[in-house]
């Protein structure tokens, strides 16, 4: 099918996490397919967690943890634009922390 689309938009949620999204990404830039790296509707932690593959996509849209009234998490900002960690986590994980 890569010779029918220009590129293919990778969601951790429907591809079944970190790894199987990390696989079609390389598959995708593989078969010369454009790769987007985005969201359903995701709290923090799981932007975080697919903010961890971003080197590997062209595009992102990693925004839906804005959409939230109640996000459960903190950790990360926006900042001229640009997703980033609002400061070095001092635990290993992905850079959120439940919020209290």
């Amino acid at each position: 099918m890569a010779g029918c689309f220009h590129g293919i938009n990778v969601k951790l949620t429907k591809t079944g996490g970190l790894l199987e999204a990390k696989r079609t990404l390389l598959r995708a830039r593989k078969s010369g397919l454009r790769t987007m790296l985005g969201c359903m509707i995701e709290s923090s932690l799981g932007i975080a967690a697919a903010f961890q593959l971003a080197g590997l996509a062209d595009y992102l849209d990693l925004d839906s943890h804005l959409l939230l009234a109640n996000d459960p998490f903190t950790g990360l900002a926006f900042k001229n634009g640009q997703l980033q960690f609002a400061a070095v986590s001092p635990v290993p994980g992905l850079g959120v922390m439940v919020r209290k």
